[in-house]
């Protein structure tokens, strides 16, 4: 191992990512910035990939620099408009760095199918098996039924916006840069974690989620099970059972953390033991190469946490709150090109003016589409 591999192993983050911004950000998100580029760059060095060098990320920040304060210099090199706030589309090195980050802070980003582009037709298989058939010799073959439907990924607008002080941007290093891809990766993994699940169970949801969905099949708990934490062991067994062997493997459990912790301390009426006692043999070996981990197992299938499933706060009966699926097989997303970045120094951002606060505001956008793929390798829990 060379001595460039073991420093990127083995080095801490920057402390100065966390002092830099703390007083914008505060210091939670700081520190969880801080735990987001690190893992990425464990991941990258892992896998055998090389991360954003130094280079990249100072040209990056320069960028950001000249977008934010034009009196210093040039406007970035990518316009993408004409008036005074300017802007420029994200290099493609930039994008691909952010939307890696993404993949350790969402189970979206990570899991789902990727088609690369958006506006497209994707298929969506409903039928049985395609097994095929033998033929003789000079025989004509039949056409198996498959039952394939179309999915269109329409692509919709995200934005997010992020308040920078003028005395940060001018001081802007590598540190910094990084934290600007993480905050705006967090936000893209968690809205794509959201309509990956939720998509059109609240207000200004562009995109169709699995529990939402009419194509996705509800498993409502038995008689009785009016509540979360009545999900047991049999509701587990069963769903595994509803999905179809060729995708199962793939498959996992996804509740809000509140909802796993009341699982998690269910006890068997007639043993007294743990209904979802831990395995840790099995734990380990369900573990992914990076992003976020499984924290526990049913019969030999991951469990994964996720804020944007409901908490269990909100259970009730006739309710949907979680989910077993095989993301890979049912879900798909795509996106329409790099991020865009626009600066304002006049914006008012949660009721707080830039120009009192001498900051500017980044507006960074990103056109992207998410939809079903295949109904079948998921199923949503409800409560009876």
């Amino acid at each position: 191992m060379d001595e460039n591999l073991k420093k990127e192993l083995f080095s801490h983050v920057d402390e100065g990512i966390k002092t830099a911004v703390t007083e914008i950000a505060g210091p939670i998100l700081a520190e969880k910035a801080a735990e987001m580029v690190k893992e990425s760059r464990m991941r990258d060095v892992l896998e055998g990939r090389q991360s954003l060098g130094r280079e990249e990320k100072e040209a990056f920040i320069e960028d950001v620099r000249r977008i934010a304060m034009p009196n210093v210099g040039e406007k970035a090199a990518y316009l993408t408009v004409n008036d005074q706030t300017g802007g420029y589309l994200i290099p493609t090195e930039i994008h691909n760095e952010i939307m890696r980050i993404g993949e350790t802070t969402g189970i979206v980003l990570r899991d789902a199918r990727n088609f690369g582009v958006t506006d497209v037709e994707i298929p969506t298989y409903t039928g049985e098996t395609m097994q095929g058939s033998y033929v003789g010799e000079d025989s004509a073959g039949s056409e198996s039924q498959n039952d394939i439907g179309i999915a269109r990924l329409k692509a919709a607008e995200w934005m997010n916006i992020a308040r920078l002080s003028n005395k940060l941007i001018k001081k802007a290093n590598v540190n910094v840069a990084e934290w600007v891809m993480a905050l705006v990766a967090e936000g893209l993994a968690y809205r794509f974690d959201r309509e990956g699940f939720m998509g059109g169970t609240y207000a200004g949801s562009p995109f169709v989620g699995l529990l939402a969905s009419a194509n996705v099949t509800t498993q409502t708990l038995g008689s009785g099970k009016n509540s979360f934490e009545k999900f047991d062991f049999a509701e587990a067994v069963e769903a595994i059972g509803a999905i179809p062997t060729a995708a199962v493997g793939g498959g996992a459990f996804y509740f809000h953390r509140t909802v796993w912790a009341q699982l998690k301390a269910v006890k068997d009426s007639t043993s007294g033991l743990y209904e979802f006692s831990q395995n840790n043999s099995n734990l380990m070996s369900l573990r992914k190469a990076f992003g976020i981990q499984p924290v526990g197992e049913i019969d030999g299938y991951p469990v994964f946490t996720t804020d944007v499933l409901p908490a269990f706060s909100d259970t009730g009966s006739g309710k949907k709150f979680g989910a077993f699926a095989n993301l890979k097989l049912a879900l798909a997303y795509g996106e329409n090109g790099p991020m865009e970045v626009l600066r304002s120094e006049n914006a008012v951002v949660n009721g707080v003016s830039t120009f009192e606060r001498n900051q500017i505001a980044m507006r960074f956008t990103h056109s992207h589409a998410i939809s079903e793929m295949l109904p079948e390798a998921a199923v949503v829990f409800k409560t009876a």
